[in-house]
């Protein structure tokens, strides 16, 4: 049990006073002289790099402003095959006891702001009728990787992680899923490092080289903190810049009272209470970790400048021009409910230099400030850790410490001249420097810009994409004249601070476009269907319309053209408690229609197990239509699976585990409608395999009407397996689907999420994202396939970067880069480019 910590008393005030600075403990000063007239630029934001005329933007650098958010980055439910204590403690055999409801629960008791359920190497959390709460923001997220383990959070589906080709670094596949998270502008986060990256003993292995997390856990209850601590300044000495994370890493229920959602605590500091504004804080390092949401609650603030305000806060990076500081910087350290603890300022190298300053709150809450110098080197950071002595700070921590972990602050990182890179044990190999043929659509350096769709009208190109900026998500289009030259970007969702996902189909001066929109209201998350359309060839938009009707999550939008005129929108929904697929052509039909629900059974299950609800998923829909007007539907959908959305398997009472899927039997179905007006057929199977997870289909038509799906599949087997492409085609419009093909297949290669499109010429052709290349980054590939369903070797696409979520039409393909990004690390700028391939 961890002592209490006392709540700041009504009335109460903030005690200021001077920090004592332990004498042999002083940070070496540079020599501060005068004339200085700009001695610092915040970098508060991620991939908002110093400007290098410091003067010019000196008047524009103000306190951040925010709020700080409390809540956890790691928490299980039954979702997990170990997320139970009945499962941990019977190998799987018996059933759970942790549903999703009632962990969110249990985080809406503590008081949360914000919570992901992050179970093992699933998403599936995310598709359960329980995932859902009014009083604190659900982050979509999960445990991901085999080994080492890492926390993803505001990802749109499982990141897989592959299998290293032979004789490459360990690391390797560890830093392709930090690329392929942060081409989802979502957040990567170490989990326990001190079990997957460090020991006291060995050291750093070789998955401490990975760049780019935003996030290392510090303070895990179930690990030992003071080894964490140690791995992070480990790699804050060697130019590794990212902030600290709290754990509970919760799976029992019967230790709510000592390991809860929120025991111990992260605080994000949010510039708005949104999912995407605490993503944001989350990629600035912007955090400060506690024992529990009562504290203590340490800050760690700034002024670098001298001026008087603090404009850099824990996280941050500093950069000053030259060795000297005003003699007026300063660092302020705030502590609330720290009465009783001691608190230690730490400079680089950290704990084994001893603090810098060390002092005693005499009440509740206290504010300090001391100087703020430049070390020896061009760089340097400053934390804040809070300890008090009492219960081990983790279940693997010393107990015989006289001082314990409470809380943590992330560093301010101070350099001179600019950033720190990273200087890893295994560097990365050397980026491809090859020109293609690709440029610029959309995007501006600093800022995400992705998740593109493309259609093309004779010699105009209509691109729209998801841009993320001020903590939010916009839907914006582009229309590219004959020459390739974009136009104006347009807003396409107005003021909603949470559209995502457009889809865009025209036809002559027609144009729709059509996306997922939250409304700006995420507590809880109801997104609805929207659609804007064009009547002069995107020179303008009408005002969007709302598409879906159901009272549940309506998500993930396609679209498709009927008679070349009429928008064929579709989607899945879980207002029926499982998500379907739902269609409708918009002007022609009177209401949507459930598409997926025949032959499917659902069931609540018993409260006597989590695990033994049914709610199969039928996700990720794709459409396309043949001769205007038969339209083909196809999604991935887990209805045959033994347990849908569960990994593992509860056996029957009495008998032994046995094994179950995990993944979950993901299998690829279709449904036809012949013409409009006539009901949508049985859902029939595409893929036809019951040993593989198959996702993320796509499907097209070619020239003499034969279809083509493709999808991705994958071993059931949740890491350490590369993903595969496979196809299938049909000559009798989508009734029946022949046997399936591989696509560009490269065994030691992850290729995924693939899009097809009917080239000018007739064949289909297909583009997806890859990890075959030299240089590890993902790379957009294509290939086509003949009448005979034969598929032609793979061509790379693009050189430069890492490429990924490409979407093609008419032979021209779009894709989100961040070739154009200035650091390794910390640094968000993703593109929409473009290229002819046809």
């Amino acid at each position: 049990m961890r002592p209490d910590v006392p709540k700041e008393p009504a009335g109460g005030h903030l005690s200021r006073r001077k920090l004592f600075v332990a004498a042999g403990a002083a940070v070496a000063v540079a020599t501060i002289g005068a004339g200085v007239a700009d001695a610092a630029t915040a970098t508060g934001g991620p991939g908002r790099p110093a400007p290098e005329d410091v003067a010019a933007k000196k008047a524009k650098v103000k306190a951040p402003k925010g709020t700080w958010l409390a809540g956890d980055t790691h928490v299980h439910d039954d979702h997990s095959s170990d997320g139970s204590g009945p499962r941990q403690a019977s190998k799987q055999t018996l059933p759970g006891n942790l549903p999703v409801g009632d962990q969110i629960a249990q985080g809406e008791k503590v008081g949360l702001d914000f919570m992901p359920l992050t179970d093992h190497r699933t998403y599936d959390q995310v598709w359960d009728p329980q995932w859902a709460s009014s009083a604190l923001l659900l982050l979509p997220g999960e445990e991901a990787n085999g080994s080492p383990h890492a926390i993803v959070l505001g990802n749109v589906d499982v990141v897989v992680d592959g299998a290293n080709p032979p004789g490459s670094a360990a690391y390797r596949h560890v830093q392709q899923s930090v690329w392929d998270v942060h081409a989802q502008n979502a957040v990567w986060s170490q989990a326990h490092p001190d079990d997957g990256e460090y020991t006291r003993a060995g050291g750093v292995n070789a998955n401490a080289s990975v760049q780019g997390s935003d996030l290392v856990e510090v303070l895990n209850v179930a690990s030992d903190p003071d080894v964490e601590m140690e791995y992070a300044e480990n790699r804050w000495n060697h130019g590794f810049r990212f902030g600290v994370a709290a754990a509970s890493d919760c799976h029992f229920r019967e230790l709510w009272d000592i390991d809860s959602p929120g025991e111990p605590t992260t605080r994000v500091f949010a510039a708005q209470r949104s999912v995407r504004g605490i993503l944001d804080g989350f990629q600035a390092g912007r955090t400060s970790v506690s024992q529990n949401i009562t504290g203590p609650f340490v800050t760690l603030e700034a002024d670098a400048d001298g001026d008087g305000v603090y404009e850099a806060i824990g996280g941050d990076e500093i950069v000053v021009p030259g060795r000297k500081l005003p003699r007026k910087a300063s660092l302020r350290v705030k502590v609330k409910s720290g009465k009783g603890t001691t608190v230690h300022v730490y400079a680089a190298p950290g704990r084994s230099a001893g603090p810098v300053a060390t002092f005693v709150p005499r009440t509740a809450n206290e504010t300090y400030e001391l100087p703020l110098d430049i070390k020896g080197g061009d760089h340097t950071w400053y934390r804040v850790e809070v300890r008090s002595p009492g219960s081990a700070s983790g279940s693997e921590a010393d107990p015989n410490l006289p001082d314990q972990l409470r809380a943590a602050t992330s560093p301010i990182f101070l350099s001179v001249g600019a950033p720190a890179e990273p200087t890893p044990e295994i560097p990365l190999p050397a980026a491809d420097t090859t020109a293609d043929r690709a440029a610029r659509v959309t995007g501006e350096t600093g800022l995400f810009t992705g998740f593109a769709d493309v259609a093309v009208v004779g010699d105009v190109t209509h691109v729209v994409a998801e841009v993320h900026e001020d903590q939010a998500t916009r839907v914006v289009h582009v229309r590219l004249d004959r020459k390739g030259r974009p136009g104006k970007v347009r807003t396409l969702s107005g003021d909603s601070p949470t559209a995502r996902f457009p889809r865009i189909a025209a036809n002559g001066d027609d144009v729709w476009v059509v996306w997922q929109d939250e409304l700006g209201k995420e507590q809880p998350h109801r997104p609805v269907v929207l659609m804007a359309t064009s009547g002069n060839g995107g020179e303008s938009f009408k005002a969007p319309q709302k598409i879906s009707k159901g009272k549940g999550r309506a998500i993930q939008p396609a679209l498709a053209l009927v008679e070349d005129k009429h928008p064929l929108v579709v989607w899945s929904d879980n207002s029926g408690g499982a998500f379907d697929v739902y269609a409708q052509i918009v002007g022609v039909d009177k209401a949507a229609v459930n598409v997926s629900a025949a032959g499917k059974t659902t069931s609540p299950g018993t409260p006597a197990d989590a695990r033994s609800p049914r709610y199969p998923a039928s996700l990720f829909p794709a459409v396309t239509v043949v001769d205007g007007k038969r339209a083909v539907v196809t999604w991935q959908d887990d209805r045959y699976d033994p347990d849908p959305l569960w990994t593992g398997h509860t056996p029957p009472a009495g008998q032994p585990a046995s094994g179950g899927t995990d993944p979950d039997n993901w299998q690829i179905l279709a449904a036809v409608r012949t013409a409009p007006g006539r009901p949508w057929g049985t859902p029939v199977t595409v893929s036809a395999v019951t040993d593989r997870a198959d996702r993320h289909p796509s499907v097209a038509v070619d020239a003499h009407g034969t279809l083509v799906a493709i999808w991705e599949s994958g071993a059931l087997q949740s890491s350490g397996a590369n993903l595969q492409l496979r196809s299938s085609t049909s000559t009798d419009g989508g009734a029946t689907w022949g046997p399936y093909r591989q696509v560009a297949l490269d065994p030691n290669a992850m290729s995924q999420r693939a899009r097809l499109a009917q080239d000018p010429d007739g064949r289909v052709r297909a583009v997806w994202y890859d990890s075959r290349s030299a240089d590890w980054r993902w790379k957009v590939l294509t290939a086509t396939v003949d009448a005979a369903g034969t598929w032609s070797a793979a061509e790379r696409v693009t050189t430069l970067g890492n490429n990924t979520w490409p979407a093609l039409h008419g032979g021209t393909v779009v894709f989100t880069t961040d070739r154009d990004a200035t650091r390794t690390q910390r640094d968000v700028t993703q593109q929409v480019y473009r290229t002819r391939l046809a």
